[in-house]
């Protein structure tokens, strides 16, 4: 979800019991449809061959660009080792005397500034609003580390780049987020090795090389846009990055796909990808409400079509869970009181039917009746957030009861309500289980990009 991703195959399997929200960090908080509309009534964004879906890639890219990865959200200590001395210096001046510094080092932070304690336990203070950097001690002018026996290792987890220390100066002072800038080519192998089983096919990784590469700098577009410290978060929330690896596969998929990415009109692509697609691709624009259908989503590539699919085997290619109705109308309730959306004012739910479909099938909308006879509809997305929702007094959502996807059939009787359902996550382009089964039948991976996403074409950006 990852934004991209929603829905997970990764290798760490406590993971599987966190509700699921890459999905809604795809395009922020979910916003709500009047909730009295008829399906009907609900018109989804028109296509345009005019709209601007990401930057246009013909000469943007003169070299490879960097990314900036927050590691650390809102964090009060953090520290950092790895080369036996590291710089410190203010964020964004490269000049001057560099001032080495003995490692390991922590960092805190507070009313009167920055706080860096070294290896030798000397103390220096940096002002009230300065943001600082930490960059490899060997000399380089880039201060970016050659080999992974150089890589700065924040709390124990190396990464590829030099760190930056930025404390919530309008706020909390005493907190402060952790970013880590390096080049994409360096962020990509960290991205595949908790997205992909490490056992998956060469071809697998290399097509989510591509799509992972595309998303990032599309989000890295839109980062720096809208003037944002960070361009994506090395979590769910964008894509899990897991830092620098020497895992083989994940690094010979990256070299072999360097600078390949997905653009339509010769824009980027918001290559959205998801666990399972069960079957039946959803499409961008029918996904999220209308108030959330950005440009970016009218993409012609990220509309569900019919096509091929190689999922069978994945574990949530078909499942089904049972919940009472009253556990499914508080969870829809509080999840509307949050999200602003009048299924906040829902009674005790009595009938969940498809609404408008897509190409492919797939569901976009739902139509939610409760007791008094009133109806609401939600999109697929906003249904599987609602009913997943977190709420005091319950059963925690987990990998056993968790409703999976947007892709249901839903039956009442009496007091429980059955989802049936096809695949994990938000199914929009390319689906992970999909790329394995397709690489199982020798599929390469630019014949998967134009599967999972139709009208687009490959491109080198630099």
């Amino acid at each position: 979800m990852s934004r991209a991703y929603s829905g997970w195959t990764m290798k760490a399997k406590s993971r599987l019991a966190a509700v699921v929200v890459g999905v809604m960090g795809a395009v922020g908080l979910v916003s709500g449809l009047t909730g009295c509309q008829s399906v009907q009534d609900i018109k989804l964004p028109a296509l345009s061959t005019r709209t601007t879906i990401g930057p246009t890639v013909a000469g943007t890219y003169k070299q490879e660009p960097d990314i900036r990865v927050r590691v650390s959200k809102g964090v009060s200590s953090t520290t950092i080792a790895g080369p036996s001395r590291v710089i410190i210096r203010k964020a964004g001046v490269g000049s001057g005397t560099p001032e080495y510094v003995a490692t390991p080092i922590t960092i805190t932070s507070g009313s009167k500034g920055v706080r860096v304690v070294d290896g030798e336990k000397r103390t220096r203070e940096w002002g009230f609003g300065t943001d600082i950097e930490v960059v490899v001690g060997d000399g380089t002018a880039d201060g970016l580390p050659r080999t992974p026996e150089q890589s700065l290792r924040v709390d124990k987890t190396p990464y590829p780049g030099f760190v930056t220390i930025r404390p919530s100066w309008s706020g909390n002072a005493g907190s402060f987020d952790v970013i880590i800038a390096m080049g994409v080519e360096s962020y990509i192998p960290g991205v595949l090795t908790h997205e992909l089983f490490k056992d998956w096919p060469r071809q697998s990784y290399e097509a989510q090389a591509v799509a992972a590469r595309t998303y990032a700098l599309h989000e890295r577009w839109r980062a720096r846009n809208e003037n944002r410290a960070f361009d994506v978060e090395d979590t769910e929330a964008d894509q899990v990055f897991g830092g620098m690896t020497t895992a083989n596969k994940a690094l010979e998929a990256t070299r072999v796909t360097r600078g390949q990415v997905i653009t339509e009109r010769g824009q980027l692509v918001r290559s959205y990808y998801s666990s399972t697609c069960g079957g039946r691709p959803a499409s961008a624009v029918g996904a999220w409400a209308e108030d959330d259908a950005k440009p970016f989503n009218k993409a012609e590539a990220l509309q569900g079509k019919p096509r091929e699919h190689g999922c069978q085997n994945a574990t949530f290619y078909r499942w089904s869970q049972t919940r009472s109705d009253d556990d499914v109308s508080r969870r829809m309730r509080a999840w509307g009181r949050i999200n602003k959306h009048e299924i906040a004012e829902v009674g005790r739910v009595r009938q969940i039917e498809t609404g408008e479909l897509n190409d492919a099938d797939r569901a976009n909308t739902y139509r939610v009746t409760d007791e008094t006879g009133k109806r609401y509809t939600l999109t697929a997305e906003e249904l599987r957030m609602s009913v997943n929702q977190p709420i005091p007094d319950a059963a925690p959502i987990t990998r056993d009861n968790r409703v999976h996807s947007g892709d249901v059939k839903v039956d009442i009787f009496a007091n429980q309500i059955a989802f049936t359902g096809r695949g994990w996550g938000h199914g929009i382009g390319m689906c992970q289980w999909c790329s394995k089964g397709f690489a199982d039948l020798g599929w390469d991976w630019r014949k998967m990009i134009r599967t999972f996403y139709p009208e687009a074409i490959v491109e080198k950006a630099y």
